[in-house]
């Protein structure tokens, strides 16, 4: 990732942009729901975890993945890649073109960290409810915030956010 492409991801995509005036769905009326991550064995066996429980429900289920190192060359969800950033901030990727371009009534963010293409992500998506760790620097990406503490894992985490997100009635 270029360092230019690096500071116009921080300039273009501030988290006031995205407006929040939107009622967050009920898990019941919700049909389609997002997971996207970066990069990590543990995160894509959460990530598969949410998938079951949530398909179980029939609810349609997305995820991507985001792919923060050169030497890895693949994933077993649908990726995009580091490389794949332009100079000028722009992700040249289907994947995250048709993510972003999805309706999802929930938008579940594995990472307990936020990092540059995630925020992108998460302020261009046309998700109703942005779900994610708890923490103070995150209060502008998500209208739902987990907190819990960071060595109980993803796997953890994963099964409290799909535990609130079912009580939301």
């Amino acid at each position: 990732m270029s360092l230019l492409g690096k500071k116009l991801l921080k300039m273009l995509h501030k988290p006031e942009k995205r407006a929040k005036n939107q009622e967050i769905p009920s898990f019941e009326s919700a049909k389609n729901i997002g997971i996207i991550y970066t990069y990590g064995e543990k995160k894509s066996e959460s990530a598969d975890s949410i998938v079951e429980l949530i398909e179980a429900d029939s609810k349609q289920v997305d995820v991507l993945c985001f792919i923060d190192k050169k030497d890895i060359t693949e994933s077993k969800h649908p990726f995009f890649k580091i490389d794949q950033l332009s100079s000028w901030g722009k992700i040249n990727s289907p994947e995250v073109e048709s993510f972003l371009a999805t309706s999802f009534d929930f938008l579940i963010h594995l990472d307990f960290e936020l990092n540059e293409i995630m925020r992108t992500m998460l302020i261009n998506t046309k998700a109703k409810c942005r779900v994610g760790f708890h923490s103070q620097q995150a209060a502008d990406y998500y209208e739902l915030m987990i907190g819990m503490n960071k060595s109980a894992g993803t796997s953890n985490f994963a099964e409290q956010t799909v535990k609130y997100i079912k009580a939301i009635r």
